[in-house]
């Protein structure tokens, strides 16, 4: 079971990442992602998305978000660092869509009390948590 949940998180780390995006050619995006343990750094471009892929990309983030806080702290039944990386990838995909903020800010905002938006904002990295600050600020 643990090498097939590794293998999952080799495959979205493959696919997407989290960082600085930069826009290049119209209509698509690059983001950058710095190496993360086992984790190389890497770069990924996609083209905009649709509202209804930036809604589910949306949604998987909002879901996986709350393996975090399930996994954060002392409480947690293992550490949250595949929790983590899943995350981050699905941020990165978010943003490497061209996704609007607005659509996750309001994704999280219907589906975590302000209490989880809280401490998920507090225990991420500081340029994720701006990410997620600034799409909250956008719904």
């Amino acid at each position: 079971m643990r090498g097939q949940l590794i293998a999952v998180v080799v495959a979205t780390v493959a696919l997407a990442g989290c960082g600085g995006a930069e826009h290049h050619a119209q209509g698509t995006t690059r983001v950058s992602v710095p190496a993360y343990g086992v984790f190389p750094a890497r770069t990924t471009t996609t083209a905009t998305a649709s509202a209804g892929v930036c809604r589910t990309d949306a949604g998987t983030l909002v879901h996986d978000a709350r393996g975090f806080l399930a996994h954060f702290g002392h409480a947690g039944a293992y550490p949250a660092d595949l929790n983590y990386v899943i995350v981050r990838d699905d941020l990165a995909r978010f943003r490497s869509h061209g996704c609007a903020p607005a659509v996750l800010g309001r994704a999280l905002s219907r589906s975590l009390t302000p209490a989880q938006r809280s401490e998920l904002v507090a225990n991420l990295p500081s340029s994720m948590a701006r990410t997620l600050r600034t799409a909250l600020s956008d719904a």
